[in-house]
């Protein structure tokens, strides 16, 4: 009796695993056509997001031409890389809506310096590319032959967060091709760095913007800070006191002394 049912069961094999196939075949078949029957065409797609800058017909036919595939078909992954190489995106997030709508929630890149004369630059120092506006003529000016958007970006942000405590902003950061770094303040006058000990350099001006110099602000044509342990003033009038020292914490003497014209 055992040899026979072995023999049974040895015959059943090939039946269960028939019956496999089928059930799975089956499934395939029944899932695909669920599937075609709910992939059907897009019928609508909403963009929301707040735009100063960005052209909303380039972001709609930007979508138009990347959106290839029913409802589930979309590749959203492939769609937002699409649409985020486009310099004045920042970021979209795509969402699929049943039975058939596309949501885009797109972030505009926001301009935070000129680059130049041609050019705007995000917070990373990214480029981006567009006719000049009117609306952004008040932007801080960047501006290298040889550094880089990005480099100049981070430097920026650096000595503005330095210059903060003076009340002053940047109108204008330089770097030349010799390497020197200057700035011009909102106050009007030149700000002349150099190469080496830019932050350190930035903050002993604050410390003594506080201890005196920013009282005469109006005054100010030029500060050099290419000194070890102080600075010099140019001053607007030639007739100025310049006698005038006064010491700083940190600092051995500070001299707003008159430069030759």
């Amino acid at each position: 009796m055992v040899p026979a049912k072995i023999e049974v069961q040895e015959l059943m094999r090939p039946v269960k695993k028939m019956l496999l196939l089928v059930f799975l075949t089956t499934g395939v078949l029944v899932t695909g056509a669920v599937i075609r029957n709910i992939d059907k065409p897009l019928t609508n797609v909403v963009v929301s997001g707040k735009f100063s800058h960005l052209d909303q017909q380039i972001l709609i036919s930007l979508l138009t031409d990347a959106i290839q595939g029913g409802f589930l078909s979309l590749d959203l992954s492939e769609i937002k890389q699409t649409i985020e190489a486009h310099p004045w995106i920042r970021q979209v997030k795509l969402t699929r809506q049943w039975p058939s709508t596309l949501l885009a929630d797109v972030s505009e890149e926001i301009p935070i310096a000129r680059w130049g004369k041609e050019a705007f630059l995000n917070y990373q120092g990214k480029k981006l590319e567009m006719e000049y506006a009117r609306s952004l003529r008040n932007l801080p000016e960047l501006e290298s032959p040889f550094v880089s958007s990005e480099k100049m970006m981070r430097q920026y942000q650096a000595l503005t967060l330095q210059i903060a405590p003076t009340g002053l902003t940047i109108e204008r950061l330089i770097c030349d091709v010799d390497g020197l770094w200057s700035i011009s303040t909102s106050e009007g006058f030149e700000l002349i760095i150099g190469r080496n000990q830019i932050l350190q350099r930035m903050r002993r001006f604050a410390l003594a913007w506080d201890f005196g110099l920013g009282t005469k602000r109006q005054l100010i044509r030029r500060v050099d800070l290419r000194y070890p342990n102080g600075l010099a003033v140019s001053w607007k009038s030639e007739s100025f006191d310049e006698s005038e020292t006064i010491t700083v914490s940190f600092i051995q003497t500070v001299s707003f002394g008159q430069w030759p014209v």
